[in-house]
Parts: structure tokens; sequence; C-alpha cells
């Protein structure tokens, strides 16, 4: 079970630093004047329903995050065939796959251990 927990919590940390990049930025926008700030927490909602959704179920969290993956993928395809393809693979793409993947690594411990 321990193992299972731990693998959760790394799992969480790609979508975690993402939320805590949102926030400072709603927080600071705002706090200088700008109320578009707000418009981050827009962005913050689904990316904080998928980390309790990573939590509490990580099996479905390790799925939706997945599907997220191959959506960005398809998305930014025009950008992965350019020269320039890392740094969006390495930033959009990769962290969701890395999650959904740790995320189901995580159900099928807790699923084992029961």
């Amino acid at each position: 079970m321990k193992s299972a927990k731990g693998l959760k919590i790394v799992a969480l940390i790609f979508p975690g630093i993402t939320l805590a990049v949102l926030l400072l930025f709603a927080v600071g926008e705002t706090a200088s004047g700008d109320w578009s700030g707000l418009g981050h927490l827009i962005q913050v909602i689904p990316i904080g329903l998928l980390v309790w959704l990573g939590w509490r179920r990580p099996l479905w969290g390790g799925m939706f995050l997945l599907v997220l993956g191959f959506v960005a993928l398809h998305s930014f395809f025009d950008a992965l065939r350019g020269s320039e393809w890392l740094a969006p693979f390495l930033i959009l793409i990769l962290p969701l796959f890395l999650s959904g993947l740790l995320l189901l690594g995580a159900a099928r411990l807790e699923k084992k251990s029961t």
C-alpha cells in the first residue's frame, strides 16, 4: 500500500506544478490590478479536478490523463512535425503521459494489495 501511495504522489507532481504556476499567475496578475488574471482560474479547475480524481481513483485519473495526452498530441501535431518539436513535447505532452501511466501503475498496485 505504501508503494501505491508513493506512486500516486509522484504521478501528481506534474499536474501539481502546473496548478502552482497557474495559481501564481492568477494571484500575481490580479494583485497588480489586472483582473484578467482571474482567467487562469478557469484553467485551474479542470486540472484540479484531475488531480483530485487521480488521488481518489487512480485508474480513472490515469485513463483521463492518457486521453488528455492523446488529445494534446493531436492538437499540437503540426508543432511536433517542425524542427522545434522537443519543447512542446516535453512541456505539454510527456507530463500527461507520465502522470497517466504512473497513476495506472498505482491503481494496479492498489488492486494487488487488496
